[in-house]
């Protein structure tokens, strides 16, 4: 379980993550790892930036099948090397319809019953063929949606989605530094609210270099001090508020 975050800034993209992911071992085991990714590859016009929540083996599973295979095939399919758009569509959709067919459809015929689970989204950002800066979300049965201003995964998503509501309005356009904070404030506050949340933030920010997207991790020394703390002032004004609207 995680919680991803992308905002869509006038000066770039900020993709962030918290870092704790928890494995059934008989019991649960938890440990931290960076979930915000980077695609590389010969095939694409620029990398991508992808965040994942669900079982992680099934992002890792995404990750490995599309730098083996599925974007070699769809940049010969295509005839050209793959942009943020055709990656979503040609890769991202593929790939979570393979996934889905194989680990739900195609088991259930096999014993008769569901087996396992299965739990996969994912978040990709990236450039256009004309320099556009684009995210979407991959859904888990293999379709795109289009992120426009902000976008959130993960088990802690109902939360960061009420954070970033009031922390990003849509009336205005923040900078990826502004927003690279204000990513960081959602995420411990979502961590306050779900146990599954925790560790340290991991943040992307994606800027056009003129012809190049340059994809560099955020400055941990411009990352917000004492963010969880100063969230959990937040939630207890709030709650203070709300109390006297029932005084009223």
């Amino acid at each position: 379980m995680t919680v991803g975050v992308v905002i869509k800034c006038h000066d770039g993209i900020v993709v962030a993550c918290d870092s704790l992911e928890t494995f059934s071992r008989g019991v649960p085991v938890r440990r931290h790892s960076n979930k915000v990714q980077v695609i590389e590859h010969d095939g694409l016009l620029h990398p991508v930036a992808i965040t994942g929540a669900g079982m992680s083996t099934f992002v890792d599973k995404f990750v490995d099948r599309a730098n083996r295979d599925i974007i070699d095939i769809a940049s010969q399919a295509a005839k050209r090397d793959l942009d943020i758009v055709d990656f979503s569509e040609r890769v991202g959709e593929t790939i979570t319809s393979f996934l889905f067919k194989e680990y739900v459809i195609d088991r259930y015929e096999f014993f008769g019953t569901r087996i396992g689970e299965y739990s996969l989204s994912i978040m990709v950002a990236g450039a256009t063929a004309d320099n556009r800066l684009r995210t979407y979300l991959v859904h888990s049965m293999g379709l795109t949606e289009r992120i426009v201003h902000y976008g959130t995964i993960g088990s802690g998503a109902a939360y960061a989605e009420l954070f970033l509501k009031e922390l990003v309005p849509t009336s205005k356009n923040v900078s990826v530094n502004e927003a690279a904070c204000l990513a960081g404030y959602a995420i411990k506050g979502v961590e306050l609210m779900d146990p599954y949340v925790g560790g340290e933030t991991n943040i992307q920010i994606l800027k056009m270099d003129k012809d190049e997207l340059k994809i560099s991790p955020f400055p941990k020394s411009k990352m917000p001090k004492g963010a969880k703390k100063k969230m959990e002032g937040v939630l207890k004004n709030m709650g203070e508020s709300m109390r006297s609207l029932v005084a009223r």
